[in-house]
């Protein structure tokens, strides 16, 4: 089947990693890329045509779908533009910095009948699709209890070699909004949008504007309490963690892979959906993004329904902000 032709906008280390991914999947083909600095563009290029400006790749009848790998605050802006072009549109997470301009761009996206996919690969992760299949199944019972936990490590020079990163304009938060919006977006897809959310945040760290350390109480619906935690702060870094709780069983999911799985009536652990085999020689890192790839690519030929709406990528945002405004003191 014919592949769908890519331009990717924003060659640093996300762009790269997107344009390898394309390269590496018969369904996708890239077919230019742009990023302000020319010599950054040329490496990540390959074989694909290295574009003069944005607007050229907007103009370029030839690319069906445009990859934003640019920073947080310009998701909104741009990918308006590449709708309005009539091209897909796929965003490196966040979809936006705020709730009011997300919804500006999915309701641009309907109106010129375009795919709006936002990356959150981490629902394609064998634990995480196991677990998501036991609740969905009934097989885990009724939870009362759950728990998401990010603790990273990033340097200082992370934030200080960047414009953008840990800057409230550039982020539209910290690692709420950043390192943690994979993990909140599992939490949300468990168990739906929480009734009731509360939180503190920190920042312990002059490089930053924006929050490093930040804990959350959620009451999702069904009366299924949780507790959220994520700091950038944490040395040496430790693995993404969601724990899930109840009468009936308890499933624990770390780094997306199912390491504790307890029923009792002793069933046996929950299978992940049958994912398409990735590419042979495919580097394991890439394996989570390909399979979000395929689906994407099948959205867009109107195959399946996307696994991450844009309106779900949007209340991850709506959430996040509702922890800022609900902080306690």
């Amino acid at each position: 089947m014919k592949s769908i032709r890519f331009a990717v906008v924003g060659c640093g280390l996300m762009g790269q990693r997107h344009a390898d991914i394309i390269c590496a999947t018969p369904e996708c083909e890239l077919t230019a890329v742009f990023d302000v600095d020319a010599s950054r563009a040329k490496k990540c290029a390959g074989d694909a045509r290295v574009a003069e400006s944005f607007e050229q790749i907007l103009a370029d009848d030839s690319v069906e779908g445009v990859v934003l790998a640019v920073p947080s605050y310009r998701h909104v802006e741009m990918g308006i533009e590449v709708a309005k072009a009539g091209k897909h549109v796929i965003i490196e997470k966040p979809i936006s910095i705020d709730v009011a301009s997300g919804e500006k761009l999915i309701s641009t996206c309907k109106k010129h009948g375009v795919v709006c996919a936002v990356i959150s690969q981490n629902r394609f992760a064998d634990g995480n699709a196991a677990l998501k299949s036991a609740l969905d199944s009934g097989l885990l019972g009724k939870p009362v209890l759950a728990r998401g936990s990010v603790k990273w490590f990033r340097h200082d020079e992370y934030y200080t070699m960047s414009d953008w990163r840990g800057r409230r304009e550039g982020e539209g938060g910290g690692v709420l909004m950043n390192q943690a919006t994979h993990t909140l977006d599992l939490m949300l897809w468990f168990f739906g949008y929480p009734e009731v959310i509360s939180g503190m945040i920190s920042t312990t760290r002059p490089v930053l504007e924006t929050e490093d350390v930040a804990v959350a109480m959620f009451r999702f619906p069904h009366q299924i309490l949780a507790t959220f935690e994520a700091t950038t702060s944490a040395f040496p870094g430790f693995d993404e963690r969601v724990e899930v709780h109840g009468p009936v069983a308890s499933c624990i999911v770390e780094k997306g892979k199912l390491t504790f799985w307890k029923h009792v009536k002793d069933v046996p652990e929950p299978a992940p959906p049958a994912f398409d085999r990735p590419t042979e020689g495919l580097d394991p890192k890439f394996v989570l993004f390909q399979r979000q790839y395929r689906n994407i690519v099948r959205a867009m030929r109107g195959e399946e329904p996307l696994v991450v709406t844009p309106e779900q990528a949007l209340d991850v945002v709506r959430a996040t902000q509702e922890i800022y405004q609900n902080t306690l003191p």
